[in-house]
C-alpha cells in the first residue's frame, strides 16, 4: 500500500532528506539566498527557459474586457483568448484538436476554442464560474434569441423582508435598497422562464451587473467599498447588458458543442473525457488568494451558496492554494521536485505572516502532481500540456511554481519543451529589499510539456 503522510509529519521527513541532498543548507542566510538562486538558474537552463514579451499582455484579462462574449464579465484571474490562439499556432495544432481546460474559470479557453471551431472540454469547481462558462459556450437558436429580445424587466414594487433569506453577514451593506429589490424582482421573473438556455442567459445577465450596481468592488483578495460610488439603476443596467449579450450571441457562427463539468479537476478520472491533444490552463496561483472571497457577491446573490457551511465545503473541496483550504487533510510529500524540499524546509524555519504557509504549499504541489499524473494518462502521444502560472514569494524567498511544476512533470514522463517567461510580476520596494536577486524568479510563465 502506498504510504500516505499527514501534513504534521512533513518537517521530519523533509529534514531527513535535506541532510542527504543539501548538507550545507543550514549555513548563514546569505548562503541560502545564493543556494536557491543557483539552483533556480540551473533548472532554468535545463528547462530551456526564455523570455518572450509578446506574451506579457496575453497572460492577464485586462486587454480582453472589450471583446465580444469575454466582455460580459470581468474575470480578473483570466487570460486573453489570444493566448490560446497564439499557443495553438505556435505548436502547429489544427481544427481537429481536442482542447482541455481543467481550470475553466469563466470559459476563456473554451470560448476561444469555440471561435476556432475546436472541440473543447472544461472542468470548473466554482459553481458561479461554471455557470458563466456554460452560458458563454452554449448554442442559441433564433427562437431563443427572440425570447431574449422580448424579455422585459418587471414593474418595480417594494419587497418586504428583503434580506431574510440571506445568511451573508454584509448583505444589507451591498446595495441601495431599491436596487436590491430590483435584483430580487428580476430573479423572480427569470425563474418563470421555462426554456433552460434562455433562463441561463438571463441569469448570467443579472450576475454580470451585480458589481456595477453595488457599493463594493473586487479588490485584491476580496471586496472593497468603492471610493467613489455612482448610483446605477439595476433595471437600466440589466437592459443594457442584455442587449450587449444578445448582440454577441448573434455573432457566434460556430455551433460545435463544448462540454463543461462542474467538479474538482482532481476528479478527472470520474468523468468520460476523450483523448486530449492539448491541455491549456492556468491553475490558481499559490499566492493565498481565496477566489471564493473575491466572488462573494455573485456566489451569494446568485444563490450558488446559501449558507456559510456550504461555502466552507466549497472552499475545502477546491485545489489548495490559500489558507482557507482544508489543511488538515492527508497529503503526500512531493518527491518529484527536488528543489521543493529545501523550499519547504526553509519556510518552516522562517518567520512568516502565517505559519501554515508551508503546509499550504506542500498540499498545492501535491495536488498539482496528482492532476499532472491524470493529464499525462489522458493526453495522446505527441500531445501537449501548457500551464500558465505565476510564481510567489514568502519570507524573502521566491517560490518558483513554474520550475517546480516543470520538475514534477518531467519526472512523471512529460518532456519539458520550454518555459516561456511572459513578464515579471510587480513587487513593492519593501519586498524587493527582502528578496534581493531572487526577484528575477517572481514572474508569470508558460510551461510547455510534451508527451
Amino acid at each position: 500500500m502506498e504510504k500516505v503522510y499527514l501534513i504534521e509529519d512533513e518537517i521530519n521527513e523533509v529534514n531527513e532528506q535535506l541532510v542527504l541532498f543539501y548538507p550545507n543548507l543550514n549555513a548563514k542566510e546569505d548562503y541560502k539566498t545564493d543556494f536557491f538562486y543557483n539552483e533556480y538558474k540551473k533548472l532554468d537552463v535545463e528547462f530551456n527557459t526564455r523570455y518572450d514579451l509578446t506574451y506579457q499582455y496575453l497572460v492577464n484579462f485586462s486587454k480582453t474586457k472589450n471583446l465580444p462574449i469575454h466582455r460580459w464579465f470581468y474575470y480578473q484571474e483570466g487570460y486573453s483568448p489570444e493566448l490560446i490562439k497564439k499557443v495553438l499556432k505556435y505548436l502547429n495544432l489544427n481544427g481537429s484538436t481536442h482542447l482541455f481546460d481543467p481550470f475553466a474559470g469563466s470559459g476563456t479557453s473554451l470560448v476561444a476554442a469555440k471561435e476556432l471551431g475546436i472541440k473543447a472540454t472544461g472542468i470548473e469547481i466554482n459553481p458561479f464560474s461554471c455557470h458563466m462558462a456554460i452560458s458563454k459556450t452554449q448554442n442559441y437558436s433564433e427562437e431563443e434569441i427572440n425570447i431574449l429580445e422580448n424579455f422585459e424587466v418587471p414593474n418595480y414594487k417594494p419587497i418586504k423582508k428583503l434580506f431574510e433569506k440571506y445568511e451573508l453577514s454584509i448583505i444589507e451593506n451591498l446595495f441601495e435598497i431599491e436596487n436590491f429589490e430590483k435584483i430580487e424582482l428580476i430573479k423572480k421573473k427569470i425563474e418563470l422562464e421555462r426554456n433552460k438556455k434562455v433562463n441561463s442567459i438571463l441569469f448570467t445577465t443579472l450576475l454580470c451587473i451585480l458589481q456595477q450596481v453595488s457599493y463594493y468592488k473586487k479588490a485584491g483578495n476580496g471586496l472593497k467599498k468603492k471610493r467613489i460610488y455612482k448610483s446605477v439603476d439595476t433595471f437600466e443596467a440589466f437592459k443594457f447588458k442584455l442587449n450587449e449579450i444578445i448582440s454577441d450571441i448573434k455573432l457566434n457562427k460556430n455551433k460545435n458543442k463544448t462540454v463543461i463539468i462542474n467538479d474538482n479537476c482532481l476528479n478527472i478520472n470520474n468523468h468520460k473525457i476523450d483523448e486530449i491533444d492539448i491541455s491549456i490552463f492556468s491553475p490558481p496561483y499559490a499566492n493565498c488568494f481565496d477566489y471564493y472571497e473575491v466572488y462573494k457577491i455573485e456566489l451569494w446573490i446568485g444563490e450558488f451558496v446559501k449558507s456559510y457551511e456550504e461555502l466552507r465545503k466549497l472552499r475545502k473541496a477546491a485545489l489548495t492554494s490559500n489558507l482557507n483550504a482544508d489543511l488538515k487533510k492527508k497529503t503526500k510529500i512531493v518527491t518529484t521536485s527536488k528543489v521543493l524540499i529545501p523550499i519547504i524546509d526553509y519556510l518552516n524555519n522562517t518567520k512568516l505572516w502565517d505559519n501554515k504557509i508551508p503546509k499550504m504549499l506542500n498540499a498545492y504541489f501535491s495536488e498539482m502532481e496528482q492532476l499532472l499524473v491524470s493529464l499525462f494518462e489522458k493526453t495522446k502521444k505527441g500531445g501537449y500540456c501548457v500551464v500558465v502560472v505565476g510564481n510567489s514569494s514568502y519570507g524573502g524567498l521566491a517560490v518558483p511554481t513554474d520550475i517546480i511544476l516543470a520538475e514534477i512533470g518531467k519526472n512523471l514522463g512529460f518532456t519539458v519543451q520550454e518555459i516561456i517567461v511572459a513578464r515579471r510580476n510587480e513587487t513593492s520596494s519593501q519586498q524587493y529589499s527582502k528578496i534581493g536577486n531572487l526577484i528575477e524568479f517572481v514572474r508569470e510563465s508558460l510551461i510547455i510539456f510534451k508527451k
